[in-house]
């Protein structure tokens, strides 16, 4: 077992986490707390914001332990609407962008939300997901045609009274996972979790007087909605990006003196090569986190040498939250091997390796990843035994193999469960969703996904497809019947049609014999 803690995994007091966030803003005064384009909202202005956002969810019904659903891109008003339903003890539930609509309206209607708000960029898909999860009340974060103008409601309405702050034992968050189609899980995390987003805001650190932090991701997925937060509660300034593009970002990097900023390596691939690299470099960065996906060591090398001695690297999920930490110190080119490890335990964290018979203990060892720690998942949402399944004695299995070395460094492997990590925000493809999708439609007899080496995304999609007839189904039409139903994310990159699909002994599709073959011919 490898093991680092911090304090206790107990679950947390009724201490709401956004009176110390309000408390950050308040002695922030007219500092920027976020910067979005040529927009910057000051410290004591945004604090004010959420006060207003609070009364306008209050005074609309929204109390304690209600789940309000947010489909938003980034934007600041997104950034401080989370706060405040969190502020009035409620539940966010993010709703992603990516999959398609009938898995998104699942998810909203097994969420129970009682208020949907949306970006207006959304409008037209969010009115469909309102109507098919029959959520009770719907509103935009600025003007939508036949829809409430959240802003606008509050705009015009007294701040809540920071003491009126909800219970924070109520706060929480709810992720989606996928699934099969109309069955999404929804990973809870409770007030615990934001204590251990407390202690990542206190351990940050910097040389430079006027800390800024680039988010790049959703800030309704985990990293881009942990960092966020943290950066505010650690009296940083946070500049948002509301779409990526690498030239984009590096002329943010320079404009606003960027401190640190969170990426996946797709992200960081991009900006490695594109051509407008000024020649004086970023002297202000001092961090530059990557999650996500694993990064090709070859890619880390150019990035220490481009940006100096500042990656730093997580291993986390869903479900588990951060689990390993490769600091910056750790990217040590005269120690290689480093540069293919995700790190050891972060602080708080127990990690065990397990096989069929129990813990892994031997160095070099693969076994499956097992966390346990305070940010690892209350469980899914009213799914008991789903929950007590995946969660035995406090431990939380990832999916993920692994083995680790004699200093205690982990090297993930590969995956117990067949996810396919790809894209530019690295999101999770669920080839199961993906296969029995496929074998809906016209002329395909069976289906099988796979994960297969890609350089701009670590992976892409690639389907192995057994006809139903004599002919071959017309893959274009596949691949828009699939973005139709399942969203961008899923699009097959590729295609390879077979007579039949290889099996495991009993009798499952053997899909690591699939990706060999895909590899042979590669």
């Amino acid at each position: 077992m490898v093991v680092a803690r911090l304090g206790s995994s107990e679950e947390s007091t009724s201490t709401n986490y956004t009176q110390r966030l309000l408390d950050k803003l308040a002695a922030g005064g007219k500092r920027d707390a976020i910067v979005h384009g040529k927009r910057r909202i000051s410290c004591l202005e945004a604090r004010s914001i959420v006060l207003r956002f609070a009364r306008a969810l209050v005074e609309n019904g929204v109390g304690e332990g209600d789940r309000v659903a947010l489909f938003a891109v980034n934007s600041p008003e997104a950034l401080l609407l989370k706060i405040a339903v969190h502020f009035v003890g409620g539940c966010l539930v993010f709703v992603p962008p990516a999959p398609g609509n009938s898995e998104l309206a699942a998810f909203i209607a097994r969420a129970d939300v009682k208020m949907l708000i949306f970006d207006p960029v959304l409008g037209e898909r969010a009115a469909e997901l309102a109507r098919q999860a029959q959520v009770p009340a719907v509103f935009s974060l600025g003007e939508s045609d036949g829809v409430p103008d959240f802003l606008r409601d509050a705009d015009g309405r007294a701040e809540l009274a920071q003491a009126d702050a909800g219970d924070g034992s109520a706060v929480g968050t709810l992720l989606y996972t996928g699934g099969t189609t109309g069955s999404p899980k929804l990973v809870t995390h409770r007030s615990r979790f934001y204590d251990f987003v407390l202690a990542i805001a206190a351990g940050r650190r910097w040389t430079s007087a006027d800390p800024r932090t680039l988010v790049c991701t959703l800030i309704t997925h985990f990293s881009g909605h942990v960092v966020s937060l943290a950066a505010l509660l650690a009296g940083e300034t946070v500049v948002l990006m509301d779409g990526f593009d690498a030239g984009v970002a590096l002329s943010v990097l320079a404009a606003e003196k960027v401190t640190a900023m969170i990426v996946v390596p797709p992200m960081l691939y991009e900006i490695l090569d594109h051509p407008d690299w000024p020649t004086a470099g970023f002297p202000h960065i001092e961090s530059i986190s990557y999650a996500g996906s694993p990064t090709a060591p070859s890619r880390l090398r150019q990035a220490i040498d481009r940006f100096g001695p500042v990656m730093n690297q997580y291993y986390a999920s869903s479900e588990q939250g951060v689990m390993t930490q490769l600091r910056p110190e750790e990217h040590d080119l005269s120690r290689p091997h480093l540069l293919s490890s995700c790190g050891r335990p972060a602080p708080g964290v127990e990690i065990e390796l397990r096989d069929s018979s129990g813990p892994v203990t031997a160095i070099g060892q693969v076994g499956e990843v097992y966390a346990r720690g305070g940010m690892v998942m209350a469980g899914y949402w009213q799914q008991p035994a789903q929950t007590s399944g995946v969660l035995p004695g406090g431990w939380s299995p990832t999916g993920d193999l692994a083995y680790r070395d004699e200093e205690g460094y982990l090297y993930l492997v590969g995956r117990a469960k067949d996810v396919i990590v790809t894209g530019p925000s690295s999101g999770n493809v669920y080839s199961r969703l993906l296969d029995d999708f496929l074998c809906t439609l016209p002329g395909i007899g069976q289906a099988a996904a796979v994960g297969v080496p890609d350089d701009r995304y670590s992976e892409a999609v690639h389907v192995f497809l057994v006809p139903a007839g004599s002919g071959h189904p017309d893959l274009g039409e596949v691949r828009r019947r699939v973005v139709a139903e399942l969203g961008d994310l899923y699009e097959p990159k590729s295609f390879s049609i077979v007579g039949s699909l290889p099996l495991t002994t009993v009798g499952k599709v053997d899909k690591d014999a699939l990706r060999a073959v895909y590899l042979a011919v590669a």
